[in-house]
């Protein structure tokens, strides 16, 4: 924009010259002008002809605390170089509607491909969206500008809970957690001396460190218990939570199934919030990142969960072991006794 009111301001003043004079120079000068300006904008016509960008994302889940990267990719099939171009992105977050737009710059030779990189820091759980607003290309001297074209659609990225809160002492204190194992999973256990090629997870810590000697459990398969973490929104109704201590809930709540799943131990997971009912059965890493995803839908963007995204499973009320989890972060075992 500076250089196009430079470029304006010369001109008048070449043309106010040229008015005044009736030299050959003057009329070179005002010529040249013209030409260099009409040059100017048909470079900028062709380059903005032949660009195009988008954004290109590797993937959509990072961690509360850590920076999204945008990469917008600009590919230029002309002949000749674009020395100046602009990314615009707009971002916005689900939950608060707060967002804002960044800027990238960069150029790209003629028949190649550049990476624009923009980062954008992250304070809270959720889901933050993004598009490509607009690329913008200028002439060799910045002076005029051009929209090229895009591919904006918007893209969303989930801003996951931490899943490091210390929860393991706080289960073993509800008892002999280790043994109360879901369908289809190990209940019982025998013990032996650790063998090379054995599983590390199946390590019993507590034998190895009184008898100083690393010991294994050699679990014996049932189906006739489980495990169910459940989710006890009631607080909500005394008070609004702040942003702030629903990313600490969130936090716990994912360190604690994390923590179970970590033993090797598949368990379910329920709540009921806004008339949603909820149940989720975990067994494998990829089953709790789909909860993470549906947590955060759910408690921090209010957005309707289709029940067909997540794998159903019927649990018998009867024979699980029950762990409770309010919205403050505290968890209770099933006899209601608090243990964190």
């Amino acid at each position: 924009m500076k250089n196009k009111v430079v470029f304006v301001l010369f001109l008048g003043i070449v043309i106010l010259f040229y008015l005044m004079s009736d030299s050959a120079y003057a009329t070179f000068v005002l010529g040249t002008s013209v030409v260099m300006g009409i040059f100017l904008v048909l470079q900028m016509l062709y380059l903005k002809t032949h660009l195009w960008g988008r954004i290109q994302l590797s993937e959509n889940l990072i961690t509360r605390g850590d920076s999204v990267r945008i990469p917008v990719i600009v590919r230029n099939w002309g002949k000749l170089p674009a020395t100046q171009i602009e990314a615009w992105i707009v971002y916005k977050d689900s939950d608060s509607g707060n967002g804002g737009r960044m800027r990238v710059s960069g150029m790209v030779e003629n028949g190649g491909e550049i990476c624009l990189e923009a980062y954008l820091k992250t304070l809270h759980c959720g889901v933050v969206s993004f598009y490509l607003e607009k690329l913008l290309v200028s002439d060799y001297f910045g002076i005029f500008h051009g929209k090229c074209r895009i591919e904006s659609v918007k893209k969303e990225m989930y801003i996951l809970p931490w899943t490091n809160v210390p929860m393991a002492d706080a289960l073993a204190e509800a008892g002999d957690f280790e043994g109360k194992y879901g369908e289809d999973v190990y209940e019982t256990y025998e013990v032996r001396e650790f063998r090379d090629g054995d599983d590390l997870r199946w390590i019993h810590w507590k034998l190895t460190a009184k008898m100083d000697i690393l010991l294994l459990r050699e679990y014996l398969k049932t189906s006739e218990s489980g495990v169910m973490i459940s989710l006890n929104f009631q607080k909500e109704r005394e008070r609004k939570f702040s942003r702030e201590e629903l990313d600490l809930f969130l936090d716990k709540a994912s360190s604690l199934s994390w923590e179970i799943l970590k033993w090797g131990v598949p368990h379910f997971v329920v709540w009921n919030r806004e008339n949603q009912e909820i149940t989720l059965f975990i067994e494998e890493e990829e089953n709790f990142l789909e909860y993470q995803m549906i947590l955060i839908n759910t408690v921090v963007c209010g957005r309707t969960v289709d029940t067909a995204y997540f794998k159903e499973k019927v649990v018998n009320e009867e024979k699980v072991h029950a762990i409770q989890m309010d919205l403050e972060g505290k968890v209770y075992w099933e006899d209601g006794r608090e243990i964190k």
